[in-house]
């Protein structure tokens, strides 16, 4: 046991892994808001920057004292490590290549994730500017960051898919250290770590342009260094885990719902064991170094908090895309009623299946329980807008796939902890499950449903992935053929099986089948997510027409239709330098300052081919219809 907590608590390769990644987090925070300020958002620059950031970096490693456990333990005799390691590994291949070979095509990434970095691109600042849609700019930035330096870097979009990916990576590299500070053994961590890369909602996202995989990552390292902290008493760890804790903040705001329930859970167990051998002086260092960590969160959301307030009034920003309350995203009203509601309706949307009979007998179950208790199961004060309640899917869709089996799995995971708990009175990693339920009702007290939150839920998948192997770990010595072997194997090609569907069949970018990204044009394939709308035409016109007039800076009103991206992405590749300005902006961004100067040679109405009101704003030009869209020149 003492040789597990030592090896657990020692400076290993994964620490030195995580500690890098959080220093390249603030580093590219850091560097984005410093040059932003002077609009030196731009090749040579960002170039510059990292190049010292990497010579900052090696210059500390040679230079720190003492030795790193770089040793690299043999686990090939190890069947279940085994097992684990090359799966985890085949499925990082395989969302490698589809993010390599996929353009950014989800809804959101369309709306919001890339016009936003391309906006900043133009002015090199991350500063607020003119936008019907106010989620370009007041929704937390971090992940898009990495992508604006990946696109002004590369020329383009090809890179941007992996700052999801490597958030994948960084979550399974966290879970599993976070396993061995929990008290799981090489199995266990990595059982943890298989866990995490077979979530189906993570296989899917991790190819993607959005950023619930990158603040898994930063959750994860954040409750992973503050359990360092609690054995360490170092105010080192509780500085990466508060620079951590600020990055997940300032990436996606379900941190707030997520990460205090678990940080405190972590540090309560850690510290309440210790609590009567400490002195005063001991406390009020270990309290100087929680509030430097809070203090460094803060500090790191300063900026996007302060141009929000400057634009709304609230640190936050708008509690609606538009600004107007029409779709706001949290409950109207609040308590336990809705919260039981949205619970329900959340795990409902956890276990589709493929049997049609099965889904509406799960509908079914879920609106005989709203029924019992008198709540209208599309209750407006809890639904989204033009939501409706429905049976729940069986989907390869990034947006709604659900993990059933991971979640039957951490029930049962949950089941042998609190056992396990209550014989070794060690309640660590059952207070850590009860950490992440909290985090889950508060989401759901707080929060509408919405058809398409699964995705959202992908943090706390992730945070929960050590309990898998923490109940799962058990290592027979002398016992080739233990019964926990057997289960574990078989625990471990049955995680393997769940993930062979959306490592290969994601609906948005799949590796095979007539749609397959080895078949279909990539700029085809901006188009996946929405052919719903029939619209590809519309965006394939407009950019060649555009490109004949060789019209350099454009206009949008996106006013009628968000998703401005896939025409930015066509026009730019026939016109590289083609900037981009919002037109018709009636909120209060309108008295933003452009992001770049001049005026526009024509002015795109995405969706205005029936809407006479936004056609009037320009009838002082010429007007040519590209099938729903109309140009005005």
């Amino acid at each position: 046991m003492a040789d597990r907590q030592q090896e657990s608590t020692s400076i290993g390769i994964r620490d030195l892994f995580l500690r890098a990644v959080v220093a390249a987090g603030v580093a590219g925070f850091a560097i984005t808001e410093v040059l932003g300020a002077f609009g030196a958002i731009r090749r040579i620059p960002l170039l510059l920057c990292w190049m010292a950031v990497v010579a900052g970096a090696v210059f500390m490693f040679r230079s720190r004292p003492g030795r790193l456990d770089f040793r690299i333990r043999k686990t090939s005799r190890d069947p279940v490590v085994a097992i684990c390691v090359l799966g985890t590994e085949a499925i990082l291949a395989l969302t490698a290549i589809t993010a390599a070979l996929s353009p950014p095509n989800s809804w959101d990434a369309l709306a919001y994730h890339m016009p936003r970095v391309v906006y900043w691109a133009e002015q090199g600042s991350v500063r607020f500017f003119p936008t019907a849609y106010l989620n370009q700019i007041t929704l937390q930035p971090l992940a898009e960051y990495f992508m604006l330096h990946s696109y002004v870097l590369s020329g383009g979009d090809r890179l941007v898919n992996f700052v999801q990916w490597f958030g994948s990576l960084g979550s399974i590299v966290g879970v599993s250290s976070l396993g061995g500070l929990l008290g799981a053994g090489r199995r266990g961590q990595a059982i943890a770590a298989l866990f995490c890369a077979t979530l189906p909602s993570g296989i899917l996202a991790s190819s993607s342009a959005k950023n619930d995989y990158f603040m898994a990552m930063w959750l994860v390292a954040s409750v992973y260094f503050a359990a360092r902290f609690v054995r360490s008493s170092k105010t080192s760890d509780a500085l990466a885990c508060g620079a951590a804790l600020g990055l997940a903040l300032v990436t996606k705001a379900t941190a707030y719902l997520f990460a205090p329930w678990l940080l405190i859970a972590v540090v309560a167990t850690g510290a309440i064991p210790r609590a009567r051998a400490l002195t005063s002086r001991v406390l009020a260092g270990f309290a100087s170094a929680v509030i430097l960590a809070l203090l460094l969160a803060l500090l790191i959301n300063t900026p996007q908090y302060a141009r929000n307030f400057q634009l709304s009034g609230s640190i936050l920003g708008f509690d609606s895309p538009y600004g107007d309350g029409l779709f706001r995203w949290k409950n109207d009203t609040f308590g336990w009623r809705q919260t039981y509601s949205n619970i329900l309706r959340n795990v409902s949307d956890q276990l589709g299946g493929r049997g049609e009979k099965w889904n509406r007998q799960v509908y079914a179950w879920t609106l005989r329980a709203h029924q019992r208790l008198g709540i209208d199961i599309n209750d407006p004060a809890t639904t989204w807008r033009f939501a409706s309640f429905a049976p729940p899917q069986n989907t390869n869709h990034e947006a709604n796939a659900n993990s059933k089996w991971h979640i039957l799995i951490l029930w049962l995971a949950t089941v042998v902890v609190a056992r396990r708990a209550w014989r070794t009175r060690n309640i660590a990693p059952l207070l850590y499950a009860a950490a992440l339920f909290c985090g889950f009702v508060a989401f759901c007290a707080y929060l509408k449903w919405q058809p398409y939150e699964a995705r959202l839920f992908l943090p706390l998948l992730v945070a929960a992935s050590p309990l898998a192997g923490l109940a799962l770990d058990y290592d027979p010595r002398g016992f080739p053929l233990h019964p926990h072997l057997v289960l574990q194997i078989v625990l471990c090609i049955f995680l393997l099986s769940t993930a062979r569907r959306p490592a290969l069949e994601n609906w948005l970018r799949p590796l095979e089948g007539p749609a397959s990204v080895f078949r279909v044009a990539r700029d085809d394939r901006y188009f996946t997510d929405i052919a719903q709308l029939h619209n590809a035409a519309a965006y394939q016109k407009s950019a060649q027409l555009l490109a004949t007039w060789r019209c350099q800076a454009i206009a949008i009103d996106s006013t009628n239709l968000p998703l401005e991206y896939p025409l930015m992405a066509l026009l730019r590749e026939q016109q590289p330098g083609t900037t981009f300005v919002h037109a018709g902006v009636q909120n209060a961004s309108r008295r933003l300052r452009p992001p770049v100067p001049g005026a526009p040679c024509a002015v795109v109405c995405l969706d205005c081919a029936g809407d006479q009101q936004r056609q009037a704003l320009y009838s002082s030009r010429g007007a040519t219809q590209v099938n729903e869209f109309i140009i005005f020149r």
